[in-house]
């Protein structure tokens, strides 16, 4: 029996994902899916299959699943957290307005709820149009073009959905509303805890060898940092534009947090506060790579107060940027 079709539209918010747990099993888990990810690592299979399951997947898991402890909450991962309120607010900013009903979920790329169950469930709930838009505000072959091939793989597999009209969001670096979102969270910030010498704009770094013409992700970057800047009134020797969570051996976009951290006190600053725009929630990349292990760094390069400004998370004018993208693309 076919299911009954709707006039409202879903909505489907993508992120990267989390294990389930933070213990070594569903660490190793979801650090499988994850790494075998073709667009994540591009390394020929016969080379890099060796390195993932003899020693990658043997070492990897234990020391994670001890850092994902160290944020984990009673409700789950901060990333799961904050993306089930992400979605729960969206829907209700939506339906704010009678004429056209909204509903919003959540999948991630990795591990559950997984982008399968997700779409499938939504088409056997008779919805015919869904917007799908990945938590991530710049482009990436690493993550939202990730999405988009598991999306139309999907799709490929399951005749069910070859019907339903399916709208990806390429990208919002760019979106008012969430550079606006961005400088509030920091304004608020230094309202409260005062200025710094100088301000990290910190995003996820991804190999050099990687930028090419069809991977515009670190001029997205860099203009989403100077449109927060420039919103801020941020004169340009304020501020840097850094990159973090180097993973292996070769080379990857440049300057490298962590060289940044050891260089600054050198230059006479001491005192710094880090922003993360390119993640929307907290996770372990900022809770515990920036906010523990750069400040350790930082300080005991002589640096001398290191503060962690919060993601966006739930900010009220972020969840109207999300509002805004679904209105204009429904």
């Amino acid at each position: 029996m076919m299911p009954t079709e709707r006039d409202d539209t879903a909505v489907l918010l993508i992120n990267l994902g989390t294990p389930k747990e933070p213990n070594t099993f569903e660490v190793k888990k979801y650090l499988r899916e994850f790494l075998m990810d073709k667009n994540v690592i591009r390394l020929p299979r016969i080379i890099w299959l060796p390195i993932l399951f003899g020693i990658i997947l043997n070492t990897r898991p234990k020391k994670s699943a001890e850092l994902y402890k160290k944020i984990w909450t009673k409700d789950g991962s901060p990333l799961l957290v904050h993306t089930v309120k992400q979605a729960k607010l969206l829907q209700s900013y939506l339906n704010t307005k009678k004429s056209q009903k909204f509903f919003v979920d959540f999948a991630m790329r990795y591990g559950t709820p997984s982008i399968e169950s997700k779409l499938l469930s939504l088409c056997l709930n008779g919805y015919k149009k869904i917007i799908i838009i990945p938590m991530f505000p710049q482009y990436s072959t690493t993550t939202t073009k990730s999405i988009e091939e598991k999306i139309n793989t999907v799709i490929s597999q399951n005749n069910i959905l070859s019907n339903v009209q399916i709208k990806i969001i390429r990208d919002f670096f760019q979106e008012d509303l969430y550079i606006q979102s961005s400088a509030e969270i920091i304004k608020a910030f230094q309202k409260k805890n005062g200025p710094c010498q100088k301000l990290l704009f910190s995003f996820h770094g991804i190999p050099k060898s990687y930028l090419d013409k069809n991977e515009p992700y670190k001029k997205q970057c860099i203009i989403t940092a100077n449109q927060i800047a420039k919103y801020l009134n941020l004169e340009k020797n304020s501020y840097e534009i850094v990159f973090q969570s180097r993973f292996g051996l070769s080379e990857w976009i440049k300057p490298y947090l962590s060289d940044r951290l050891k260089e600054l006190p050198t230059e006479g600053i001491k005192d710094i506060q880090v922003f993360c725009p390119g993640f929307v929630s907290d996770c372990l990349e900022t809770l515990e790579e920036i906010n523990e292990e750069s400040k350790e760094l930082f300080l005991i390069s002589n640096g001398e107060k290191f503060e962690y400004i919060p993601c966006i998370n739930e900010h009220e004018t972020f969840i109207k940027a999300l509002e805004n993208i679904v209105r204009n693309n429904s």
